[in-house]
């Protein structure tokens, strides 16, 4: 895993050179919009781009309008550079946004490494802007430590106001080491959000699994086979300045969900899940980070009547808590809060790679600390049971997943250095393992 790690890194350091740093601009706030001209707009549609624009002709120039249209575009996740300049024309300005375009095929070789199936492989293909339109769908297929294939489907403006879509199926046939038996599963899952204010969303969803076990008392069917339904709904607030190398913000959600028995046997609870997450810039110049991150996620129900013992969750490992093995403990209930300090070494900028290809990317360094809890009942939450690690990171950020992380972990007493391998931020990790 290390040697995987390694080389990514090296790819991206020796096999790249910058085409240009982010420079600063400086811009003539306060005078009247003119003109907008959108450069380098090859496949997306120029009506992707000027609906998300806080900058408007006939209007004055804001700078918290182009922080908001910089934030915004980035979101859109098909661009891989974007650089927003301003000319005087006279008394009035001349704004130009200049983008760098994603391919229009992206295929990867798929690598899935986890504390549970170790490594897996395989092929993938995304189309991050079907027919140019920031629709995106994508599809992978990796065998080896466990098999998966994926398919998922994404339309963030449908009709309205940014309304809009996610739809997604997994298949998986893998061991399962939180009820330790081997796993073949189905899941479908449809979400349906919108805008709530400026930086606000809500949303519902539903969702369901169909899971198969190869032995006994792991489902609550007798028949070794689970059936569940579950219809949810959420609300967010995300306030982050950026979404690669994040420096300050805010992302909150809160997510009710209600397990629906309509089959035999199936589970049948409520679920709540707080995910907050705060970014702060230290004062020692802007490459200095602080980021605290907690999830808690409560159930209702008996485990075993109510909550199948395939549902509960693992305390232990690379995107929990690290320095400990992986599912010390386990409960329907848990809570993990992480505190990470970061340096950013290489700020995100643009590389070339061979074949033409580009892409944006940077490096970080980072020092972190760990706390969690799994518990099945309500006086198992003592501060005695928690389980805490800490330890040093490294971090390259890259598109697509965000960055790719390997940390140095240690906690679990008598086990030594734990090595943890992973990708996407960690917070973002720990809420795809919420099922």
């Amino acid at each position: 895993m290390v040697r995987l790690f390694l080389a990514l890194f090296l790819i991206s350091s020796l096999c790249t050179f910058p085409l240009h740093g982010q420079e600063t601009l400086e811009h003539p706030y306060g005078r009247i919009v003119k003109e907008i001209r959108l450069e380098g707009l090859k496949r997306t549609k120029e009506y992707i781009v000027t609906r998300e624009l806080a900058s408007k002709v006939g209007a004055p120039l804001l700078e918290r309008n182009l922080e908001e249209d910089r934030l915004q575009l980035e979101k859109l996740d098909v661009f891989v550079d974007i650089l927003i300049e301003s000319a005087l024309d006279g008394e009035m300005v001349v704004l130009t946004y200049r983008f760098v375009e994603t391919l229009r095929f992206m295929p990867s070789i798929g690598v899935q490494i986890t504390d549970e199936n170790g490594v897996s492989a395989g092929l993938g293909v995304k189309i991050p802007n079907l027919f140019g339109r920031n629709v995106s769908f994508s599809t992978r297929a990796m065998a080896g430590g466990s098999t998966l294939v994926q398919l998922a489907m994404e339309n963030p403006w449908v009709l309205g106001n940014r309304i809009g879509y996610q739809l997604g199926y997994y298949y998986r046939d893998r061991d399962n080491l939180i009820g330790d038996f081997h796993e073949i599963s189905h899941e479908f899952y449809l979400e349906i959000g919108g805008p709530w204010g400026r930086r606000g969303r809500f949303g519902g969803v539903l969702e369901y699994m169909n899971v198969r076990s190869d032995v006994s008392g792991v489902t609550l069917s007798p028949s070794d086979h689970d059936k569940v339904t579950r219809i949810g709904a959420f609300v967010a607030y995300d306030s982050r300045d950026a979404i690669m190398d994040t420096q300050k913000g805010w992302w909150l959600e809160a997510r009710l969900g209600r397990e629906v028995r309509i089959f035999n046997n199936a589970s049948d609870f409520y679920q709540l899940d707080l995910d907050a997450r705060r970014y702060q810039p230290l004062p020692f110049g802007d490459r200095h980070r602080l980021a605290v991150y907690s999830l808690l996620t409560l159930r209702t129900g008996t485990v075993g009547v109510d909550v199948a013992p395939w549902q509960l969750f693992g305390m232990g490992g690379t995107n929990t808590v690290r320095g400990w093995e992986y599912a010390f403990q386990k409960g329907k209930d848990q809570f993990i809060g992480t505190l990470e300090y970061s340096f950013t070494v290489l700020k995100p900028r643009l590389f070339l790679l061979p074949f033409k290809i580009r892409y944006r990317g940077g490096l970080q360094l980072c020092l972190f600390a760990d706390t969690g809890l799994a518990w099945n009942e309500a006086g198992q939450f003592e501060l005695g049971n928690f389980i805490s690690g800490y330890g040093v990171g490294l971090r390259i950020l890259v598109p697509v997943v965000g960055m790719l992380r390997l940390d140095l972990g240690w906690g679990e007493t008598g086990r030594g250095v734990a090595i943890h391998v992973g990708a996407y931020e960690k917070p973002v990790m720990s809420r795809r393992r919420v099922r």
